[in-house]
């Protein structure tokens, strides 16, 4: 998969994860976050999202290990993000926003495994795995961020 394409993709779903950082407040109990903290740490992921992908986009297509390190980088955020505890208000909303969380992740693996791959069939395989990965994404961060402006409102 080349390094521009992948970076497309993955400025989609921050489009996506933008939706998410709004609504409301309130408290949570003393084990969780309140919802005002939980909220921010949304757009805390968004905005950290947004500083890999500009590292990312000075980077030379041809360098595999640099690429990798991006991708790397990028997978810090999503595993940050899905050991949150959430207000009881967002609880799932955020079970939904982990689960896109974790395909992001099975995303980013997947990619860099493929970066130097040459079999025909596991490019295949790997390919269908990443887009199927990446729907999930996709669907559950839309999915979430709907769920979280719901709560946000009620």
């Amino acid at each position: 998969m080349k390094f521009g394409k992948l970076l497309t993709l993955l400025m989609a779903l921050m489009l996506t994860l933008s939706l998410a950082a709004c609504g409301g407040n309130g408290g949570g109990d003393s084990s969780a976050l309140t919802e005002e903290e939980y909220q921010q740490e949304v757009e805390n992921l968004t905005a950290e999202l947004s500083s890999v992908q500009s590292d990312a986009s000075a980077l030379d297509p041809s360098d595999i290990e640099g690429a990798k390190q991006v991708l790397e980088d990028l997978k810090a955020p999503f595993q940050d993000f899905m050991a949150l505890t959430p207000p009881e208000a967002y609880a799932e909303a955020h079970e939904k926003l982990q689960s896109g969380c974790q395909a992001m992740v099975d995303f980013l693996d997947t990619t860099a495994s493929l970066m130097e791959e040459t079999d025909p069939t596991a490019l295949q395989e790997g390919t269908e795995k990443l887009m199927s990965s990446l729907e999930t994404a996709v669907t559950d961060m839309t999915e979430g961020a709907t769920m979280l402006d719901t709560a946000a409102n009620s």
